[in-house]
C-alpha cells in the first residue's frame, strides 16, 4: 500500500469511530431522560369562574393567562357574512330589462354597418366557343341564357374579365368586386 491509501483508510476509520461514539452518547441521553422521568404530563388549565379566582390564579401561577386582559369582540350584524367571497371589482348597478333593451338598440345604431359584398354567383357554365381568336362563353342564370366574350357585360351588373380551362373570372360592377366561377368540363361540353 502506498502512503495516500493508508492516509485515506485512517481518515475513514476515524470518521466511523466518531459516528459510533455519537450514536452511543445519544442513546445514553434518551435512556437517562426516560429513567429520571423528565417527561411530564401537561394538565389542561382550569378556567376561573369569577374575578377572585382569577386573581388567586395569577398570584399562584405565572404561567396562566388572564383572559380578561384580552380585548372582547362585540357582534355587529352590519359586519357582513364571515365566509363571503371578496372581489375587488366595482359592483355594477342593477339595470332593468327596458334599460338593457335600450342599450342594445343604441349599440346597434352606433355599430358601423357591415361592408357591402357581392351576391353569390348564380351563373352556371354551359360551354365556350372560340372563333377568330375570340372566346365566347355560354352561361345560364335562372333559365336565362347569356353569351358574352372577354370584356362583355351580362345584365349590366357583371363584366367577363377572363376565361381559362378551369375558371371564368367576372367583376360585379356595382361594387367592383371580382368573382370566380369554376368550370367543370365533365358536365359542360366545349365547342371549337
Amino acid at each position: 500500500m502506498d502512503q495516500a491509501e493508508k492516509k485515506r483508510k485512517l481518515i475513514l476509520g476515524g470518521a466511523l469511530i466518531a459516528t459510533l461514539a455519537a450514536v452511543a452518547l445519544v442513546e445514553e441521553e434518551e435512556e437517562d431522560v426516560v429513567a429520571t422521568g423528565i417527561v411530564e404530563n401537561v394538565q389542561p388549565a382550569k378556567t376561573a369562574s369569577n374575578s377572585r379566582d382569577r386573581a388567586r390564579n395569577q398570584e399562584s401561577g405565572p404561567e396562566l393567562l388572564d383572559v380578561g386582559k384580552l380585548g372582547q369582540r362585540k357582534f355587529s350584524p352590519l359586519a357582513g357574512e364571515l365566509f363571503a367571497s371578496t372581489t375587488w371589482a366595482p359592483k355594477q348597478p342593477q339595470v332593468s330589462l327596458e334599460e338593457q333593451i335600450a342599450l342594445a338598440e343604441q349599440a346597434k345604431k352606433a355599430a358601423p354597418p357591415p361592408a357591402p359584398t357581392a351576391p353569390p354567383l348564380q351563373f352556371k357554365y354551359s360551354g365556350k366557343a372560340i372563333t377568330d381568336n375570340e372566346t365566347w362563353v355560354f352561361l345560364t342564370q335562372s333559365g336565362e341564357h347569356h353569351i358574352t366574350k372577354v370584356g362583355g357585360k351580362i345584365n349590366n351588373q357583371y363584366r367577363l374579365d377572363s376565361i381559362n380551362d378551369s375558371t371564368v373570372t367576372v367583376t360585379y360592377l356595382p361594387l367592383n368586386i371580382k368573382q370566380t366561377l369554376t368550370i367543370n368540363n365533365k358536365i359542360a361540353g366545349t365547342f371549337r
